[in-house]
């Protein structure tokens, strides 16, 4: 079961990250979107509440009462949160109002009533690993049948225990601003994490799941879901070596050791061996003038030093006239250090070799075993299959970049040969002459983040009869004052989730859009109810509610992380349409942990395959599109005038551009991915650096100059470490994403319907379920749930086709 907490971080934290892949051809404004598990080792944190005329667990210290739940089911209410849902995120005056008006007793992160200090950490780290050990003792002297039955029951309990302070310490430790908190969190996390080690390497867990999956009696006790969290656990042992005779399971302990270390320091490493090139002033003609001037005020010469990464970079690359420059630029990015190839090529090798060890051939087997592709023969048909039907589509994006080309220097040929060093310069002229002839509209005045947020709920209220309700935090439950939170209220079950939002830029604070979710879903039984009131500390404090049957449940918790501005001369904080587009997205891995709401911690919300967690979201983003979703919050923010259709369709159309050649790279990065974790890693003769040159000769959209050999940008591909052999995720859940919205949404986005409907076949599951016969069921398709052969490659048409559409 524990190996499951190692291996199935995946999808408890979420991030989008920028990729920079120069060689390529991915445009540098193209997104990656990423489920980064082995960065961010993240997972869920419950909450606080009780459901209406339920009696709360008390609490060991009086001094914290239990939260009286939220009040709904009534219009005048309904109508109220609507508006104060906008104006405590665009009115900072509202907002300190709002979170004032009653007094309220100090508490503890996420109202957790042992962080009130940084000490608290190690209090509760201890308080659950005293019950996890509790939990441990039990299943490993399990004899009876009735001790059999409880066993997924058990493990799961064992799994949440450790969850609590993991989930919670590693948020805490990435993203509170206050050193000591930091710190505490982090000693927290490392002390279950051993534990979480040691019982890895203990036979006697596994020994009672074993005994329980392959007792027919006992398994007739059991539902359809908790048998799958049985095979879930009982492969994950496997996985992770657990029948190894003991020589080979050292062996395996200390390649897992080696990996992690490599994996660390492969991201930890991954810069330029030369952070800047030099160049006298003049040759940065094309730039931005105040960015020559502020780069030349570094040396108050003639000489500047130009960052060959980051923004400046991005923007010599577009903008600077003299090619020399730019091809010193790009050289820089597409050439990794040799000792950062030697870190990469070793963690593939030992990941190789660990495979090996339990009888795998290569990494990506053992990575997808479990996921819905399967097999990396299986990714392969379908990476083909997308790059067979996007290619052409490419190549006429391509064409219009050679166009660029010739026009600018007067050829005579109309499609002169355009190399990767050249292409972003092209490009951006490409970009920016569209914009001059549609129109580049800042349409930002449509989206203040408080209307935002309505539309979420209003969107979320018609499809799925759920609503998002502003609640006052007490003093000590959240880890900066603008941090705003959010109840979530069903109309048929009352309180449902809790959802922190942290929204607003802050120094120190990482940039990139996450979702946490700090504490999922969980059936409590009777029996741990009592044990929790009798034990000495008794519970965390966190919310939990009965549902409409009656059963105790843990509540999700959830914080959302972006990084908004509020712009000059305005106290009213404005989306940019990629900044809306981005908080749909977010809040579709939300509405994942709140629908999602399953018995088992294990699969509870985003807990499902990795090539199926990102479904939810990249489905998302085209309600964030759609002029009815749009039309029912997007208004300016001082005259309330509605988004004009046609700012909108510009703005889309914008955003589009070059959009099949992104898609084309970020199909031969997941094929680069497969490559390097195949069976040639254990080759003599294995060379990452010439997988990457050839795969970027044979498909690459821009050749290199005469006489280039290519580069080794596979030392900066970081991903490689976190989202190893699963790089086309991304690809396969946005072609899922675009057909749902195609067959379910599109004719009405709105519809109760259509919502309820994608509510009962995929949502409401988790990841208890087969994700194909979620996606079969939901779109009418039983060969999909059957046929486990064509299925890939079926899906690799859906993104041909919408590419084409």
């Amino acid at each position: 079961m524990q190996p499951s907490l190692a291996r199935r971080m995946t999808s408890r934290s979420l991030w989008r990250q920028k990729s920079i892949i120069p060689s390529l051809t991915q445009s540098a404004k193209n997104q990656a979107y990423i489920c980064n598990d082995c960065l961010r080792k993240s997972r869920r944190i419950g909450v606080r509440y009780l459901h209406q005329g339920v009696t709360p667990t008390p609490s060991i210290d009086p001094r914290i009462p239990p939260t009286i739940p939220p009040s709904f089911n009534s219009a005048s209410t309904e109508k109220h949160d609507d508006d104060l849902l906008r104006s405590i995120f665009d009115s900072p005056d509202a907002y300190k109002s709002f979170s004032s008006r009653t007094p309220k007793p100090h508490t503890g992160l996420f109202q957790n009533r042992f962080l009130t200090t940084p000490k608290g950490f190690i209090v509760f780290a201890n308080s659950c690993l005293k019950k996890a050990r509790r939990v441990v003792d039990r299943v490993s002297r399990a004899t009876s049948q009735e001790d059999h039955i409880r066993v997924i029951k058990d493990l799961d309990r064992l799994s949440d225990l450790l969850c609590r302070v993991l989930d919670l310490s590693d948020f805490i430790r990435n993203t509170h601003p206050d050193p000591n908190f930091v710190g505490a969190a982090d000693k927290a996390f490392q002390s279950v994490y051993e534990y979480m080690n040691i019982l890895n390497t203990t036979t006697d867990l596994y020994t009672s799941l074993k005994a329980a999956m392959f007792n027919p009696t006992v398994v007739e006790h059991w539902d359809e879901v908790s048998r799958s969290v049985g095979r879930t656990l009982l492969a994950d042992f496997e996985k992770s070596g657990i029948n190894l005779p003991d020589k080979s399971k050292r062996r395996f302990v200390s390649l897992s050791n080696d990996i992690s270390r490599l994996g660390r320091d492969f991201v930890n490493a991954a810069s330029t061996a030369n952070p800047y090139i030099t160049c006298t002033r003049d040759k940065l003609n094309g730039m931005q003038p105040w960015t020559i001037n502020s780069l030349s005020r570094i040396t108050n010469s003639g000489i500047v030093y130009l960052p060959v990464r980051g923004p400046v970079a991005h923007h010599a690359l577009q903008t600077v006239k003299d090619e020399e420059v730019r091809y010193q630029i790009w050289k820089e990015q597409q050439t990794a250090p040799k000792q950062q190839i030697t870190i990469l090529e070793n963690l593939l090798k030992k990941r190789a070799e660990l495979a090996r060890l339990v009888g795998r051939e290569s990494h990506s087997a053992v990575t997808l075993a479990d996921k819905m592709a399967r097999s990396p023969e299986a990714v392969t048909t379908f990476l083909h299959s997308m790059l067979s039907h996007t290619r052409p589509l490419a190549d006429k994006e391509v064409s219009a970049i050679m166009a660029q080309k010739a026009k600018l220097h007067n050829l005579a040929n109309p499609t002169p040969t355009v190399y990767a060093f050249e292409k972003d310069y092209y490009l951006h002229q490409v970009i920016e002459q569209q914009k001059s002839v549609l129109g580049d509209p800042d349409i930002s005045s449509y989206f203040s983040l408080g209307t935002v947020m309505q539309g979420l709920s209003r969107l979320f209220t018609r499809l799925y009869g759920i609503r998002l309700v502003p609640r006052e935090t007490a003093p000590g439950e959240i880890w900066n004052d603008d941090v705003r939170r959010l109840d979530v209220i069903s109309d048929t079950e009352g309180h449902i989730a809790v959802v922190y939002c942290d929204l607003f830029q802050r120094e120190g604070k990482n940039p990139n859009p996450a979702h946490f979710t700090v504490r999922c879903s969980r059936a409590i039984d009777e029996e741990e109810i009592i044990e929790e009131k009798l034990e000495e500390g008794g519970s965390d404090g966190m919310a939990t509610a009965r549902n409409k049957d009656g059963v105790l449940y843990q509540l999700p918790t959830i914080a959302l992380i972006c990084d908004f501005s509020t712009p000059a001369g305005s106290s009213t904080p404005l989306l940019g349409f990629n900044e809306v587009t981005t908080l749909f997205h977010e809040m579709g891995h939300a509405i994942h942990s709140i629908v999602g709401r399953t018995k088992f911690h294990e699969v509870a919300g985003t807990r499902c395959p990795t090539d199926f967690a990102e479904f939810p979201s990249i489905l998302m983003e085209h309600f964030a599109r759609s002029p009815e979703v749009l039309s029912l919050f997007a208004r300016h923010y001082r005259t309330d005038a509605p988004l004009p259709q046609e700012l909108l369709q510009k703005r889309v159309k914008i955003g589009k551009l070059m959009e099949n050649s992104e898609t084309y790279v970020q199909v031969l990065l997941a094929l680069l991915d497969q490559e390097l974790h195949s069976p040639q890693a254990l080759e003599k003769s294995f060379d990452s650096t010439q997988i990457y040159r050839n795969l970027d000769k044979s498909y690459g959209l821009f050749p290199h100059r005469e006489g280039e050999e290519g580069g080794s940008w596979q030392g900066y591909f970081t991903h490689l470490f976190g989202y190893g052999g699963l790089y086309y995720s991304y690809m396969l859940d946005k072609a899922i994403a675009d057909k749902v919205w195609k067959e379910v949404f599109v004719k009405d986005p709105v519809s109760r319907a259509a919502g309820e409907r994608y509510k009962e076949e995929v949502l409401r599951w988790g990841g208890s379920r087969d994700p194909w016969k979620c996606i079969g069921r939901l779109l009418g398709r039983e060969d999909l749930v059957e046929d486990a052969e064509g299925r890939m490659e079926e899906v690799g048409r859906w993104g041909a086709e919408v590419a084409t559409a």
